[in-house]
């Protein structure tokens, strides 16, 4: 299975709008930060997106995302929805007047788009276009809902919804689980962005579902606390709650810090987490790094 991230920014990406902070002036291309989103494709040739950013179009053209079978939304913000009109390249539906080269996508199955009922209800009141029969113009992308609590597969992928909270607004994490080559060991990607509170019952859900941890995913903001996000050191201290990943990836990242800032300040408390020291790297994420297992 390979997990690549599209993007590892906030809301505002990186380099913000009109902003001249040495960051978003970086010539890093590790400080370029689109939108948070991940694209993985697993060991049966299945294509996943998790959230489809502002920047959707785009995150497709650079890292050549051609195919995709399901996405998995974490919730309706506008930085993790916004892209969704995108998803007509892979699968449409078109209208009666409409001969071109897109119209070959209608014969394609929808995709199925698998999030919380909350986010389903704000993706049909924001977008009711998408539920409709189209009658003129250029079509809409072919989508299906579906509401996932408990663990589905796909293939050969097990997937389960991991329930968070960002502010008050809940947010549904992903867990990606595989068997080893000798299908004796199940393995694992936890993915778990916009989030500032882990319920014990989804740490719980994390714990017994992934056997081997391979790679945690998760929402570290900023220096600062916030009221919906976790800090870096609350994304440290939820991924020692969680224990057992072999390595701990933070996303979601604001322009407050550059990417080498990011880890030299993990590596400066990282002895304050029993857990984490002895994970083989604790890092920020950066768009393009590819994660395997």
């Amino acid at each position: 299975m390979l997990l690549r991230f599209l993007g590892t920014g906030t809301s505002h990406g990186v380099p913000v709008i009109a902003c001249n902070c040495k960051v978003c002036k970086s010539h890093n291309k590790k400080n370029k930060r689109n939108r948070s989103s991940v694209y993985i494709v697993t060991d049966d040739n299945k294509h996943f997106v998790v959230d489809t950013s502002p920047e959707f179009r785009l995150q497709c053209i650079k890292y050549k995302v051609s195919h995709v079978d399901a996405v998995f939304l974490t919730h309706s913000h506008a930085d993790h929805l916004h892209g969704i009109d995108d998803l007509r390249i892979f699968s449409s539906i078109q209208s009666p007047d409409t001969i071109d080269e897109s119209a070959k996508n209608e014969s394609k199955p929808p995709i199925t788009i698998y999030t919380n009922r909350k986010c389903m209800e704000h993706l049909e009141f924001r977008f009711p276009y998408l539920f409709m029969p189209v009658k003129e113009g250029g079509g809409h992308a072919n989508i299906q809902l579906f509401p996932a609590e408990t663990s589905f597969n796909i293939g050969d992928t097990t997937i389960t919804p991991i329930p968070l909270m960002h502010g008050h607004l809940e947010t549904t994490g992903w867990l990606f689980s595989k068997w080893d080559k000798n299908h004796k060991n199940k393995e694992s990607i936890a993915y778990l962005t916009d989030c500032n509170y882990i319920p014990q019952e989804s740490f719980d859900l994390i714990k017994n579902n992934s056997g081997k941890l391979k790679h945690l995913v998760i929402d570290g903001l900023r220096i600062d606390k916030h009221s919906t996000h976790f800090s870096f050191l609350e994304a440290m201290e939820a991924a020692n709650i969680i224990g057992c990943a072999e390595q701990v990836w933070f996303t979601h990242m604001t322009h407050k810090s550059s990417h080498n800032q990011v880890k030299k300040y993990i590596k400066e408390h990282i002895n304050q987490f029993p857990a984490l020291k002895s994970a083989k790297s604790v890092l920020p994420a950066f768009d393009g790094l590819e994660l395997k297992i």
